[in-house]
């Protein structure tokens, strides 16, 4: 099951990545197709990781480790989704102006990082080369989707956007 969920990750991502750029490219936004495609891009490797785990209370200092930083993650993302302050504006539906207030003074891609410390944290827990796997494949599919996205407000914002990369980083 794990092989078949992890293999599954690859040609999901693929789909939803181009899907997501040809989204952006042809109307400026995500579809609902194009944010479902996201939303599976980002539960598919997590399904691993669900097979993968053992459910324990944590007994050891990796444990622990793995549930603040998973903690700090979701935290993270949650921020920068209340930054936001629009539930189409998370989802990439509603792109009428540049968010650059909250934790966007730090970091253009707090939810994204944000998602990686979650699955970081995960993995910590039940270290094994299944959580490797996917903590890899959710960190290439995410900075892909990063990419993307930048080519699009880049093209949505021009100078605006060019401005506030020049001060903020794109992750820490």
């Amino acid at each position: 099951m794990l092989t078949w969920l992890l293999l599954l990750t690859l040609p999901v991502s693929a789909v939803a990545l181009i899907y997501t750029r040809w989204d952006y490219r042809k109307d400026g936004k995500l579809s609902i197709t194009g944010a479902s495609l996201l939303c599976l891009m980002l539960v598919v490797p997590n399904l691993v990781l669900e097979y993968a785990t053992r459910y324990e209370f944590p007994g050891n200092t990796l444990d622990y480790v793995g549930v603040l930083v998973g903690l700090a993650g979701l935290a993270l993302c949650l921020a920068g989704m209340v930054n936001f302050k629009s539930v189409p504006r998370v989802f990439g539906r509603d792109t009428d102006r540049l968010v650059v207030r909250g934790i966007y003074r730090w970091s253009r891609n707090p939810q994204y990082l944000g998602w990686w410390l979650f699955v970081l944290g995960f993995s910590l827990m039940d270290w094994s080369l299944w959580c490797l796997a996917a903590l890899l494949v959710v960190a290439v599919s995410l900075h892909l989707l990063v990419l993307i996205e930048e080519e699009h407000l880049l093209r949505t914002f021009g100078g605006g956007y060019s401005a506030y990369c020049q001060k903020v980083r794109r992750y820490l």
